[in-house]
């Protein structure tokens, strides 16, 4: 297991990730705290999404210049705080990394589909403009099915809200086609990004027309 992979955060684990921290490139540190970072969020405990948490805003605050990491770093505070179930913060953090990533667009991330998510499973009407900008932006780019599923359901239920219902049917059913894909499509990759779990709470709002 490399060094900044921990799946744990003891005195020891603490010790040794700086002491490595400290020895490797400078350029390359910004992605050792965010990789890490990253791994102690996957854990999701409770006690592991703070010391993360605590990474990431490291990282910004000691390595304000490094843009490739930026909106990565920005996209998993939004999941911490997603996990904590502080939404408002999630959100928050979540249209940082999408401003971010306008401005340095060679790095994407997934934050316009949890930013997306938040605000229609939260029923935050007022910012369904901004997010079906967002996801209309990036809809013809996007490669798997799943993401493909979740921002046609999105949009689907945008449209019908703003009772355009030729176009909330036309993205219903390109939800649908995606969810029921069995490949991704990828000649070496076949099954990777496929729809193994559909998100009922998704599903739900889209029937709802």
């Amino acid at each position: 297991m490399n060094w900044f992979r921990k799946k744990s955060w003891t005195s020891e684990d603490k010790i040794h990730f700086f002491s490595k921290l400290k020895r490797a490139r400078e350029y390359n540190r910004a992605q050792y705290i965010r990789v890490q970072a990253v791994e102690l969020i996957e854990t999701n405990k409770i006690e592991l999404l703070e010391v993360a948490e605590s990474l990431l805003i490291k990282m910004l605050t000691e390595y304000p210049d490094d843009k490739f990491n930026r909106a990565s770093a920005f996209d998993s505070l939004g999941d911490i705080y997603k996990k904590q179930n502080k939404l408002e913060k999630a959100i928050s953090y979540y249209k940082k990394a999408l401003d971010f990533e306008n401005e340095y667009p060679s790095v994407k991330t997934q934050s316009y589909l949890s930013y997306a998510e938040l605000i229609v499973k939260n029923k935050m009407t007022d910012k369904f403009d901004v997010v079906k900008t967002v996801i209309l932006e990036r809809f013809d780019t996007i490669l798997f099915p799943i993401e493909k599923y979740k921002a046609a359901s999105i949009l689907s239920i945008i449209y019908k809200k703003e009772q355009l219902d030729n176009l909330a049917l036309k993205y219903s059913e390109i939800a649908e086609q995606h969810a029921n894909k069995e490949t991704s499509g990828l000649r070496y990759h076949s099954d990777l990004g496929i729809v193994t779990k559909r998100l009922s709470w998704l599903d739900k709002l889209v029937k709802r027309k």
